[in-house]
């Protein structure tokens, strides 16, 4: 293959913009560069998405935590609007960071800046799991910043041991979240949340209002790897999907499927919200 052929083979259909403005290479670079930021991920249809005002809370809570500096979402909405032209169906990414950031220096106020990637719409995350569990706490894990070295080597780590992904528990024993997903479970129809620290994601958040709506009982409360042997249902969740969690460690959740058909059917009726 010519080196023009090789190098046409490798453009990607994703649109990169900077604050609102097709990326250049200057900014493109300082984002690679830097470890130092936050981000979310939601599926656009047809012009809207559903728990869009939690995506934005989110990157204004991140923004305060991280840099000190308000995020307007009215200017944000603005600028997704802009990547998103022509495109009524798509995956779309949005990291803060710093432009005046380096790993040399930190100066006050920092400049924000916003990255939007712009990908085809990924298809729904519905296949079954196998979960390993292992000790391990996301540093800051409220928020979803750019650090995932450590998530991506323990689901390597799980797959290497014949698992599908990994689910972290903390020091001290108990279920917070999976590598880049919540978890969830049913117990006597109630829907059962981990207390232990994690983010607050998006899919789980909607899940919970639109459970209650429907007149049923939500909970958080401390899960144990042991106590698992006593459920018999759990699920994955993040903005790519709802999914069933088949087994935990050699904890067999045989109802998993059946909850998540049912899960899915109330994710449907949160209504999107057009940007």
């Amino acid at each position: 293959m010519a080196l023009d052929a090789q190098c046409r083979a490798m453009v990607s259909d994703t649109r990169a913009f900077i604050d609102g403005r097709p990326a250049d290479a200057a900014a493109l670079m300082r984002f690679a560069r830097s470890g130092y930021g936050h981000y979310t991920t939601m599926q656009v249809r047809a012009g809207a998405v559903r728990g869009l005002d939690v995506h934005l809370a989110r990157l204004q809570e991140a923004t305060r935590v991280l840099f000190d500096a308000a995020l307007d979402a009215d200017a944000l909405r603005a600028q997704m609007r802009c990547a998103l032209a022509g495109m009524a169906d798509a995956s779309l990414r949005i990291s803060i960071g710093a432009a005046n950031f380096t790993a040399r220096a930190m100066p006050s106020p920092a400049r924000l800046e916003v990255l939007m990637l712009v990908d085809p719409p990924a298809p729904e995350i519905i296949a079954p799991v196998r979960l390993m569990s292992t000790l391990h706490s996301r540093y800051l894990p409220q928020l979803k910043h750019g650090g995932s070295f450590d998530v991506m080597h323990l689901r390597r780590q799980a797959c290497m041991q014949g698992f599908d992904d990994a689910l972290l528990l903390t020091d001290d024993g108990f279920v917070a979240e999976g590598a880049t997903f919540n978890i969830g479970f049913f117990h006597h129809d109630a829907l059962l949340w981990p207390q232990a620290p994690q983010l607050q994601g998006s899919t789980m958040q909607m899940l919970s209002q639109a459970f209650r709506a429907g007149g049923g009982q939500v909970t958080r409360q401390p899960i144990t790897r042991h106590d698992i042997a006593g459920l018999t249902a759990g699920f994955c969740c993040n903005s790519g999907g709802l999914w069933p969690i088949v087994a935990i460690d050699a904890h067999p959740l045989p109802d998993s499927e059946s909850i998540v058909e049912r899960l899915r059917s109330l994710l449907a009726t949160v209504e999107p919200r057009a940007i």
